[in-house]
This record gives C-alpha cells, sequence and structure tokens, in this order.
C-alpha cells in the first residue's frame, strides 16, 4: 500500500476521487465530499490523502488544518474501499496524517454519523467523545484530543 496526497486540478481526477466516496459508501454525508471540497475552494489548500494499491484506490482521507479551530486538524471524510475494509486502511492513513502534520496542529478532531464504521473505529483512538445533533438532523459522535496523546497511546490498540 502506498499513500500520497493530492492536490486534484482537472476535472478528471476530481471526479475520480468523488466517485470512489460514492462507490464505496452509503451515506449521504459522506457524498458530500466532492461539492464540499469543491465549493470551499479546498482541492489545492488541504491535499486529498489517497492509499492505492497499484492503480487501485484503497481508501480517501480528506481533512484540514485550522478551519475548525487553531492549531486543530479536523476529519472530514475517511473512506476506506469496500473491498478493502477490515485491512488497516483508515489506522494507516490517519497515522500517516497525524505524523505528517503532527507540527501543524496540536489536537485532532473528527465527528462521526451515529451508526458508521467510523463511530466503532474512533471509540478506539479516543478517550471520550460526545454527541450532537448535526445540520442534517442525525446524531454525531464528536471525538478530540491532543494529537501526540493519539500517536503515543493509541494507535497501537486499533
Amino acid at each position: 500500500m502506498s499513500i500520497q496526497y493530492y492536490c486534484p486540478t482537472a476535472y478528471d481526477e476530481k471526479l475520480e476521487l468523488m466517485e470512489f466516496v460514492y462507490k464505496n459508501t452509503d451515506s449521504f454525508i459522506l457524498n458530500t465530499f466532492g461539492y464540499l471540497w469543491e465549493s470551499r475552494g479546498w482541492w489545492d489548500k488541504f491535499p486529498i490523502q489517497v492509499s492505492t494499491s497499484g492503480s487501485v484506490i484503497t481508501g480517501l482521507h480528506a481533512f484540514t488544518v485550522d478551519t475548525k479551530a487553531p492549531n486543530t486538524i479536523k476529519t472530514y471524510y475517511i473512506v476506506t474501499g469496500k473491498a478493502f475494509r477490515k485491512m488497516g486502511i483508515a489506522k494507516a492513513l490517519t497515522y500517516d496524517m497525524l505524523n505528517e502534520f503532527k507540527n501543524s496542529g496540536k489536537n485532532y478532531y473528527v465527528n462521526s454519523e451515529e451508526g458508521s464504521d467510523g463511530v466503532n473505529f474512533y471509540k478506539k483512538m479516543f478517550k471520550d467523545f460526545k454527541m450532537e445533533i448535526n445540520e442534517f438532523g442525525t446524531a454525531d459522535y464528536i471525538f478530540q484530543a491532543p494529537i501526540l496523546d493519539i500517536l503515543n497511546n493509541n494507535l497501537n490498540d486499533l
């Protein structure tokens, strides 16, 4: 598996990432990825982290630095290909991102929709969480912790 960061500029490059998300999730919220990145002009500001096996995309992680709060890295979307689930891809993407950007932010923040695979994944990484109703009327689990705490204590347990 290879992990790279992409700043797609061509429509076809963006569409390939959007189609990956669409084909590998049933969540309405996750399928807003392309719209959100395009409407906020984030394609070149926040590179998309992609894992591949050969030429096949196995996972995608879209996150920002300092948009949620100062010194905070926020995951917006993390999707693993259906054929590649339970192989540690989300863990590898998260670990790579936290190590790459640990000097850019002090805290890591993520929210995950109730009933999603992400909730169980993040409950293993974070000690505490809270629940809120989001703008779509569904419940989100809110996770936040210092990046160094996660790197030092939790990722080996995932």
